[in-house]
């Protein structure tokens, strides 16, 4: 623990060049996460935001344990605030698709972010002094809602196979299509639903930092290294999951949906967004150029990608 201690402030000291790094870890990480569960059904989603966000904890544990940091439970509100918009994830997934919901969702995070840095809502210090070129910033912006109005015209492709579940008696059974919640709606009155979704959520993960920025500079004393709050955030995270999953196996009768296929995946997720969420606190802590230029080739890509995707698209496809 200390030999990996003293690697990390050696690789730390490297500041800007760390800083790349690790925005390029969440990077890969934040948009393969689910990938790994896209051939399993998780049924309506609540049992599988369950095993990702005990993933998730798990992974905070072992950032936590060889830094031992001081424990803020504000910090928390940023973990209830995330996997709020977390629980809508599979039904954004079933309305419009897993490309367009991470392209739509994670854009609005980034310009929800963006919003609150650059103005510096909600009691923020405002990240202007730190710009040499403001408009280079907007620049990105502007990118970013490219990307945004881009993934609205991806299209949702059919599932490969019908869904696996299993019942209160352990048979086998399909997704009932009684529930109003997972009714398949017509195309457009599904997309918008699902688009929607997609915007809220994107909101939540947008704002989940907010408690612990505020922490960092409001409290004294407080840690400035983002990572002494990431087992803060994960537990708030965990206690919000439990408390969902709770409060849905209630509404649904002590009956939930389970498809025993989805844990392992699922906790492999939860283990690859944690990591990416890690970074995210290091990258976080580098000021100055990363943050227009890491804005601006981000969503370069991003619209350019979704624009080569809708162009690859047969018009009798759509």
């Amino acid at each position: 623990a200390i030999l990996a201690q003293e690697l990390w402030l050696s690789f730390r000291t490297m500041s800007a060049l760390g800083g790349y790094l690790c925005a390029a870890v969440s990077v890969l990480f934040f948009g393969s996460n689910f990938a790994v569960v896209a051939k399993y059904d998780a049924g309506d989603g609540m049992l599988f935001q369950l095993v990702l966000c005990l993933g998730i904890w798990f992974t905070g544990l072992c950032v936590m344990v060889p830094r031992n940091p001081a424990f803020y439970p504000i910090a928390m509100i940023g973990g209830v605030i995330w996997c709020s918009g977390n629980c809508l994830t599979v039904y954004i997934i079933r309305q419009i698709g897993l490309g367009p919901g991470l392209v739509t969702w994670g854009t609005t995070a980034l310009i929800i972010g963006w919003v609150t840095g650059f103005f510096g809502l909600f009691g923020l210090q405002s990240d202007q002094p730190c710009l040499e070129k403001p408009w280079l910033n907007v620049l990105g912006l502007g990118f970013a809602l490219l990307a945004l109005a881009g993934s609205t015209l991806i299209r949702k492709t059919a599932p490969l196979k019908p869904p696996l579940l299993v019942g209160p008696g352990g048979e086998p059974e399909d997704m009932p299509t009684s529930d109003s919640f997972l009714e398949r709606p017509t195309a457009a009155k599904g997309r918008a639903k699902g688009i929607l979704a997609s915007l809220i959520a994107g909101t939540c993960y947008g704002l989940n930092f907010l408690p612990s920025t505020w922490i960092q500079q409001h409290v004294k004393g407080a840690s400035q290294d983002g990572l002494d709050y990431v087992f803060n955030q994960f537990c708030g995270i965990l206690a919000a999951s439990m408390l969902y999953f709770l409060i849905y196996c209630a509404w649904k009768g002590n009956k939930p949906q389970v498809n025993p296929e989805i844990m392992l995946p699922g906790f492999v997720s939860g283990v690859m967004w944690a990591i990416a969420q890690s970074c995210w606190f290091v990258a976080n802590d580098i000021r100055g150029q990363r943050n227009y230029l890491l804005l601006l080739i981000y969503f370069v890509l991003a619209a350019i990608s979704c624009g080569c995707i809708v162009a690859s698209r047969k018009s009798s496809c759509a």
